[in-house]
């Protein structure tokens, strides 16, 4: 008993541990490295418990349960054997001033089947420099005679729902989900292999779902977040989700798809995990730090991108350009009433669709149904003159029949991007193929000297901004990086406020070095960690007539993409003006975002985290400077009485004098401003109509 309360002393000194660092029984080992209090099974080495002040107890667990490490260890006897945590006898802990090493001389396996040899691990848990965080790394040593084919590391089992079933939120970059309500089993029968219950999320471009590497669960009060030490083209990561139909705990795993042959060692990268008081905008704090240490921008974004609204779109034509009934729907001498039209709605960027014949080079002209080339760059000219700046949308990375054998591409006769509202069905129908086309692969010579040849005779015109149909990165030069970055270089020499957008697919960590703002499909989804993490590229939410969206979009800091359609016609194909709604709302963001464009552009976006309490029916955001926060709400649906539990103190250390609280209206007119004090507590957005919007800006006092 000496020599444990000795322990005990000397843990409580290094102030890594409590009182508590070893129960009575030897049976687990406690320890609290930057506020995570952690709980390990003794003999297996599992994580059994990870609690935090303000959440309280986010994973919870038995031995059976407990995990941290899995590996696969397929035999030709039994496939599925598994080699983990939670089969391990003997598990070998030692404590250091760091935090702690766990080795298995032998882990553990899911069945009892004999194996040629020992397969050992380590694993090191230890407090990061940052005073918040707890960094996890991993070893394996493969002593047995057949390759391991999957490791899961880290490994988090019996995570709870700390906000409740329906506020504890799995976010990434991607989205937001309820994963203890959204992964019950269905009453329903379903393929036991396949059940609802298991997610799997992969990281990279907005073609996968997560877009970053990192992920949290939790509330408003406080929960998890995790990401590993990795950037660029490192192994992409991959995060699989169970819940558990038993248990009702959510198990995290973290795989990595290696082989780990015979003899061979194989070491995790670093991965950091923060406990954290508050949203998820806390815990994304150490990210957001290692992330942009990494981002190496080509050029600075253009001022008005950073600091804009949003863009407008318009389909010029449908490819069409000898239909006897006329085919075009804008021409190019419409685009300066085009941008009276969206600057009036405060867009000063669009994005015209189909001037040129998609997938052919080198250097196309335009549709001569358009207008001739002079005209274009006449027209770009004088939207340029009021204040929009236009940049037509290419289509390269394709090469249609007779552009193919350039490129030495065999092109199919039906497929590719064929689409008109008169074919049946409009897109890809089997009988059409004037727009097949074959991909290019982005390393060809040829192609990369034609398409930079395109882009410097556009830009010798006087259209030096591009939006990009596909942008395809890949990890070896010379690649669409590469010409990408000579586009830009020769487009910023003519004008420095040029700009390049595309369609983001692979890898977002590498594409925010290139491009200024997305043109991706898709409506609305929460992209609020993304938006936090990475100014730019600006993520485009794509507006047909939605006031919802706008509102929403603008909160969420999407770059709008504003292109309504005429009742069944194309995309882009009506004024924003001729849509009484639409405009209205527009013109009531651009007065709001004028107002407050220095906090939007430069104030770090925090989401919903300066709540404390979920308010439904209410959609509200919030960005904070050194001296000052500003909260934008819009009423969803809550009724008139909009009052939000809010505290300001983790975003701006409390004066004594505390903070003056200004309210603005939906078109940035201040209507009062009253005292505010420190700590949670309510405040009431005054009387509220549905879809309305409001500003309050939070000032500390002098």
């Amino acid at each position: 008993m000496r020599k444990r309360g000795q322990r005990a002393a000397l843990a409580a000194l290094l102030g890594l541990w409590g009182a508590t660092a070893m129960s009575a029984a030897e049976s687990t080992v406690d320890l609290t490295l930057n506020g995570l209090q952690i709980t390990l099974d003794a003999q297996t080495g599992g994580i059994l418990k990870l609690a935090c002040a303000g959440p309280g107890t986010l994973l919870e667990t038995d031995q059976a349960g407990a995990g941290l490490l899995d590996l696969a260890c397929p035999l030709p006897t039994f496939e599925p054997l598994r080699l983990a945590t939670r089969y391990a006898a003997r598990a070998e802990i030692t404590r250091s001033a760091e935090g702690v090493t766990v080795a298995w001389p032998q882990l553990g396996a899911s069945r009892d089947l004999a194996l040629s040899g020992p397969v050992a691990a380590t694993v090191r848990i230890t407090a990061a420099p940052d005073g918040r965080s707890v960094l996890l790394s991993c070893e394996v040593r493969n002593g047995t005679d057949r390759p391991l084919r999957q490791v899961l590391f880290p490994d988090l089992n019996g995570l709870l729902p700390s906000a409740g079933v329906d506020r504890t939120i799995l976010k990434t970059g991607g989205f937001g989900s309820a994963p203890f309500r959204e992964l019950r089993l269905s009453e329903s029968d379903e393929f036991y292999a396949q059940t609802n219950a298991w997610r799997e999320y992969k990281s990279g471009g907005m073609f996968s779902e997560m877009w970053m590497r990192w992920f949290d669960l939790g509330g408003l009060q406080g929960g998890l977040s995790l990401f590993p030490r990795l950037w660029g083209w490192e192994p992409r990561s991959s995060l699989l989700v169970h819940l558990s139909p038993l248990t009702q705990k959510l198990r995290l795993m973290c795989a990595h798809e290696v082989t780990i042959e015979p003899g061979q060692t194989w070491s995790s990268e670093v991965w950091v995990l923060t406990a954290h008081r508050g949203g998820w905008a806390k815990g994304i704090e150490p990210y957001r730090e290692w992330a942009r240490q990494h981002v190496k921008r080509v050029v600075p974004v253009p001022d008005h991108v950073r600091r804009g609204l949003g863009f407008r779109s318009a389909w010029m034509c449908q490819n069409q350009p000898t239909d006897p009934a006329g085919d075009a729907v804008w021409r190019f001498r419409d685009l300066p009433a085009l941008a009276r039209d969206a600057k009036e709605h405060g867009l000063d960027e669009m994005v015209l669709w189909s001037t040129h014949p998609g997938f052919s080079l080198p250097t196309p002209t335009p549709f001569p149904h358009l207008g001739t080339e002079e005209e274009l760059a006449q027209a770009v000219a004088e939207c340029r003159r009021l204040g929009v700046n236009v940049a037509p949308f290419v289509s390269v990375l394709q090469a249609n029949k007779a552009t193919g054998p350039r490129y030495g591409l065999k092109v199919p006769d039906t497929g590719g991007w064929t689409y008109h509202t008169e074919l049946v069905p409009r897109f890809n129908p089997p009988y059409a193929g004037n727009y097949a086309c074959a991909q290019v692969d982005t390393a060809n010579a040829q192609w990369q000297a034609d398409v930079l040849a395109f882009a410097k005779h556009l830009v010798d015109l006087g259209i030096p901004s591009l939006s990009w149909d596909q942008f395809w990165a890949t990890p070896t030069e010379p690649n669409i990086q590469t010409l990408a970055a000579q586009i830009r270089a020769y487009s910023r020499s003519r004008d420095p406020q040029s700009t390049f957008s595309g369609e983001e697919l692979w890898n977002i960590e590498v594409d925010c070095d290139t491009l200024d703002y997305t043109w991706n499909w898709g409506g609305y989804r929460d992209c609020q960690a993304y938006t936090n993490v990475f100014p730019v590229p600006r993520r485009n939410l794509n507006i047909n007539r939605s006031v919802g969206e706008v509102k929403r979009g603008f909160l969420d800091g999407f770059y709008l993409n504003v292109w309504p359609a005429k009742p069944g016609g194309v995309n882009g194909s009506d004024w924003i003006a001729a849509n009484a709604d639409l405009s209205r709302a527009l013109k009531q963001c651009d007065r709001l975002r004028t107002r407050f464009t220095d906090a939007i552009a430069d104030g770090i976006f925090i989401g919903d985290c300066l709540l404390t309490e979920e308010r439904p029916g209410v959609h509200a955001t919030a960005r904070v400077l050194p001296d000052r926060v500003l909260l934008l709400v819009t009423n969803e649906g809550a009724g008139a009485d909009v009052t939000l539990k809010i505290d300001l103190s983790p975003w701006l250390p409390a004066p004594a004098g505390g903070y003056t609280a200004c309210a603005y209206d939906a078109d940035g007119n201040p209507t009062g401003s009253v005292p505010f004090g420190s700590g949670p507590q309510p405040f009431l957005a005054s009387a509220m109509g549905t879809l309305e919007t409001r500003a309050v800006e939070f000032i500390k006092a002098p």
